[in-house]
């Protein structure tokens, strides 16, 4: 073995890459992007759980609440708040409260027990609701029973806390959704547009590097005819990758879902050609294929981070939070928890398609101004 020769080959390396800023920029700047991204996040998000609650009414109300805040009011993330009696679903859509534990309207012999409703639509904040709020009814049961055998008053008035069953209801889903039904729709459309978006920007790029489209551009072809068929040819297979994904994780994996199948496929196909179409106006900055890899970490991955797979958007710090609605995966997301999880339709996620449709449509004008651009 030749040294010599070996330090010769690393340095045709070296000096290849610095004479590529571009992959110099991105091997060096894209870490950093995503580590401070990344701290600004998990340093930023303030994670927790709301609970509401409907009080009695009456002076017992008064009592009551705030009995529960002596109880509840040092564990962090946990905030407690009064909900009207007749506003207790509209707070659980609006994403106000993640429960609500709704007192009887009179407390005393014969008075029905409380009773836990639950937003439902994640599964993991769902079981910590029920946590906190069994520890509070033991914590009032206690009392009343200390008070009971000092002869005193507790100060939370007679009720029904001592039966032991507490009514659980939820407005989505139910005890059957899973953390993977949870992450679900998050990932559908990650993988819908993380892999179509890779694919399409190295494969496209190979057409680039060998003059297929130089030799199109000359040819009889209209630039709308060649735009079009290049559209239609990538969408096609993101479209049979929109059913595959769709289809194995209802079908296989077993995924809950309450709403429309085909809303489901036309949020995933919209946000699939946006996808592709982004590939194509990409593969025009990148010379090979290692730099078309490299956008990876600038477009997708800000993306996962801020979209809402890992941390909520309503925790993140204002100025991600505003990043994080700009980008079509934060929406994608949105509607297909709502549709999956919740059961909406149409009339409730068309602000989410819109935006991801509205991306599709401005990435396909991009990607036929790049092609424009190839004429020699």
């Amino acid at each position: 073995m030749s040294i010599r020769r070996v330090l010769a080959i690393a340095l045709r390396i070296v000096r290849q890459f610095l004479r590529d800023r571009r992959s110099l920029a991105l091997l060096f700047g894209a870490p950093l992007l995503v580590m401070t991204i990344l701290n600004f996040v998990l340093n930023g998000t303030v994670a927790g759980v709301t609970l509401g609650v409907v009080a009695p009414d009456g002076p017992a109300g008064g009592t009551v609440m705030s009995a529960i805040q002596t109880q509840l009011g040092g564990q962090p993330g946990l905030t407690v708040k009064q909900v009207a009696r007749g506003n207790v679903d509209a707070t659980l859509k609006r994403g106000d409260a993640d429960g609500v534990l709704v007192f009887p309207a009179t407390l005393g012999p014969g008075a029905s027990a409380p009773a836990l409703r639950l937003e439902g639509s994640d599964p993991a904040v769902a079981r910590q609701v029920r946590q906190v709020v069994g520890q509070l009814v033991a914590a009032l049961q206690r009392e009343q029973q200390n008070a009971a055998l000092g002869g005193g008053a507790s100060g939370v008035p007679a009720t029904t806390l001592t039966q032991p069953a507490l009514a659980v209801s939820y407005l989505y889903g139910g005890p059957q959704y899973t953390e993977t039904d949870a992450f679900a729709p998050f990932l559908v459309g990650l993988f819908a547009f993380f892999f179509v978006f890779l694919l399409t920007s190295v494969a496209f790029l190979r057409e680039r590097t060998q003059g297929t489209i130089e030799r199109l551009m000359v040819s009889p072809l209209a630039k709308s005819e060649l735009v079009l068929g290049y559209v239609i040819g990538f969408t096609l297979f993101a479209l049979l990758q929109s059913l595959l994904i769709l289809a194995f994780v209802i079908g296989v994996l077993r995924v809950h879902y309450a709403g429309n199948l085909a809303l489901l496929f036309l949020v995933t196909l919209a946000l699939t050609i946006g996808g592709v179409n982004m590939g194509i106006f990409a593969s025009a900055f990148a010379r090979n294929e290692l730099q078309a890899i490299q956008f990876v970490p600038l477009l997708l991955v800000p993306q996962v981070l801020l979209g809402g797979l890992f941390f909520s958007v309503a925790t993140l710090p204002v100025v991600l939070k505003q990043l994080a609605y700009v980008m079509p995966l934060t929406y994608a997301g949105f509607a297909l928890k709502d549709v999956m999880l919740k059961g909406l339709g149409l009339a409730d996620v068309w602000p989410d398609l819109a935006f991801i449709t509205g991306f599709a449509v401005l990435m396909v004008i991009l990607a036929a101004l790049s092609l424009r651009s190839e004429r020699v």
